[in-house]
């Protein structure tokens, strides 16, 4: 062997040594600060280049070619994806709404204002963005770069949280937690949901664990406080999310797991320490919960007039909402996500409403019952954190598919949640159930080949099913779903590299599955597509600062836009509780009350007469114009239309018309009616 080789291999041995020392864990078990802070680090490197260079995923671009030809310069990758409207189409545009009136606690875009912290969790000058971390960018950036921190925030948060509750469980394995948690991370269900109600959930649930391992395990009194710190401020940040259906699930799989750790802990420290390390979680959660108290009775009017809405008021789901086949292969269809992309629904409403994850631990029962019998056969505790575990995820499979217990459900909190939405705690539990289990299973202690082929074979059971029902009744999902068998291969070794301790493929494997299902679903983008630079949108400002009036938009989802963004007052938008002053002036008598009480955006297209109010959509309201009506006469100033909406003349005077690349448009000023 050469010097030089032997120079290479000397230094390849130093590396591993010092990795190897630098990765053995405390006296604890637990990974040491130094593994702690460089994998944090490490995300946020990652997270503040992303926010300098501004680059996230919005899908704002859309309104680029209703405006401009050609491409769009800041679009690098990928398409907007229209169908993420919460996203771009209210979001995003509520939050440039805000930039321009100076970031107010009270909205002014509607007559009458809207309070700005519920539901839209929008920016603003007021204690409560102290917990909404997603938000801080806008109070110090501008608005492209806050965009990119919005976006990125949750998503780094949920990644964080993830990695260091695997690198609790398995210290000496920090890449491969980290390769773990980007591919949880990168799941499509958060793709198609990707907004800070269905992340933050998430990465709270995930802390919430790792937290009650070091409560159980740790010898750090700091470490404690920090860790009843980080519980207590994410509560608060999810609880002021308010989006109970993506909380419920994730809480509930945390529950049953944190009780799980407690009765492991109590085996080598006795209760009276388990009860003691674990109330400072407790008294951390009483803390937020009287933050939330108090963020709730200084807000209860808007948050009373949102629970009495008619939609979505108070819904509570029946158990077995999904008791049919089409049901269970909407759950369990992962290796089908392509076609979300490309036929634009798998099963359900739409692409989001269709979206899943990857459920591996579901189909590691079967380990999971393997683990207990070797535990208790050796004399050891049984793994009450995997069992309950995988019992909470059982819970919710028969909240979704089981019919007849809604009195349980109730009293669990379930019914607040939905079919759909519970899949964020089937996707969460999932994860933890691999998690636990890789921590337990290893090539030197794990089941039989034949135990171990259970899941693999139920999973590609069940994908195959799939397939033969879509080729049968949807042939076109099944054409564009792909190489859906490639999945269901790649799924099926994930899952049995789970039962065979293979740590690393389990890691790539389900970053393979997570990155090709989800890398093109959001597009990649510099800053967001700003409607204030637009010349439509500078007219209306400027028409507004000279004589500041009241607007009304009829048509499709430009107006509305440019409207709002512009910072004018209007009758359009989407609306949290519906405002007194607002329909007290659109529906005085109170006639389309059931109609307009609702968490919707609020839309107009020609009519005559006085206004009437309709339902296109459960979340969509819709009201006819006329600009000679009383209700027009007395409460609109101008008007900005579309090419799809003509709007009666007479007592309207065209201001100006502007020739766009996709959606021509006209302002207006309505003047009294003739005679």
């Amino acid at each position: 062997m050469s010097r030089s080789h032997m120079q290479i291999g000397v230094r390849t041995q130093r590396v591993r040594d010092w990795w190897v020392e630098f990765t053995v864990p405390a006296a604890s078990g637990l990974p040491r600060r130094g593994v702690l802070l460089t994998g944090l680090l490490s995300l946020l490197v990652v997270f503040l280049v992303l926010v300098a260079t501004a680059i996230n995923g919005t899908s704002s671009g859309a309104f680029f070619p209703l405006i401009y030809s050609g491409a769009d310069p800041a679009l690098l990758f990928g398409q907007p994806n229209l169908i993420r409207t919460d996203e771009w189409n209210v979001q995003t545009v509520w939050a440039i709404t805000q930039v321009q009136q100076g970031l107010p606690a009270l909205n002014g875009s509607f007559p009458g204002g809207m309070d700005s912290t519920i539901p839209q969790d929008l920016p603003r000058l007021d204690w409560t963005v102290a917990f909404r971390p997603h938000l801080w960018g806008f109070l110090f950036l501008d608005v492209d770069h806050a965009q990119a921190w919005k976006w990125w925030s949750p998503v780094f948060g949920l990644a964080a949280a993830t990695w260091t509750f695997i690198v609790s469980l398995l210290p000496r394995r920090p890449l491969m937690a980290m390769v773990l948690a980007i591919a949880f991370t990168a799941s499509p269900f958060f793709a198609w949901w990707l907004l800070q109600t269905t992340l933050w959930p998430v990465a709270w649930g995930f802390a919430v664990l790792a937290a009650a391992i070091w409560a159980a395990r740790s010898t750090s009194r700091t470490a404690l406080w920090v860790w009843r710190a980080v519980v207590g401020y994410l509560t608060v940040v999810v609880g002021m999310g308010i989006y109970v259906p993506f909380i419920i699930p994730v809480a509930l799989v945390a529950a049953f797991v944190v009780t799980g750790i407690a009765i492991e802990a109590s085996r080598s420290r006795g209760w009276a320490t388990v009860v003691r390390r674990f109330s400072g979680l407790v008294i951390a959660g009483l803390g937020a919960g009287v933050i939330l108290v108090l963020w709730i009775v200084t807000r209860w009017d808007t948050v009373d007039d949102f629970l009495s809405t008619a939609y979505p008021g108070e819904r509570l789901e029946p158990t077995g909402g999904a008791a049919n086949a089409q049901g269970v292969a909407a759950v369990f269809g992962s290796s089908f996500t392509n076609s979300l992309r490309h036929a634009g629904t798998f099963l359900n409403g739409n692409a989001s409403e269709s979206a899943t994850f990857f459920l591996p631990g579901v189909f590691l029962g079967a380990i999971v019952l393997w683990l207990a019998v070797r535990e208790r056969r050796a004399g050891r505790a049984l793994p009450w954190s995997a069992l309950l575990g995988y019992g909470a995820v059982l819970l919710l499979l028969a909240f979704i598919f089981v019919p007849g217990w809604d009195a349980v459900a109730h009293a669990l909190f379930l019914d607040r949640s939905t079919s759909g939405r519970a899949r964020i705690g089937l996707g969460f539990g999932s994860m933890v159930i691999v998690v636990l289990l890789l921590s337990r299973i290893s090539p030197r202690s794990r089941p039989s080949w034949l135990v171990s082929s259970i899941g693999p074979v139920v999973f590609l059971a069940s994908q195959a099913a799939i397939a033969i029902g879509l080729g049968v009744l949807a042939p076109d999902l099944l054409r564009a779903s792909g190489v859906w068998w490639f999945y269901a291969v790649l799924g099926s070794v994930a899952i049995l590299s789970v039962a065979r301790g293979w740590r690393v493929v389990t890691a790539t494997a389900l970053l393979l599955i997570s990155v090709a299902a989800t890398y093109n679903v959001n597009p990649v983008y510099v800053g967001v597509f700003d409607l204030r630079t637009t010349q439509p949108a500078q007219t209306i400002e400027a028409l507004d600062d000279a004589a500041e009036g009241t607007w009304v938009g009829l048509g499709g989802g430009l107006p509305t836009a440019l409207l709002l963004e512009s910072g004018a007052t209007s009758f359009n938008g989407f609306q949290g509780a519906p405002g007194e002053v607002m329909w007290e002036a659109i529906d005085p008598a109170g006639a389309y009350e059931l109609e307009w009480d609702r968490l919707a955006g609020v839309s107009w297209v020609n009519g005559e007469g006085e206004p009437t109010v309709m339902n296109p959509y459960p979340d969509q309201i819709r009201v006819t114009f006329d600009p000679c009506s009383e209700f027009a006469q007395e409460n609109v100033d101008h008007v900005v239309s579309d090419q799809t909406q003509v709007p009666n003349s007479s007592c309207l005077r065209l201001h100006e018309e502007f020739r766009l690349n996709g959606a021509d448009l006209k302002i207006w000023q309505v003047i009294p009616k003739a005679g």
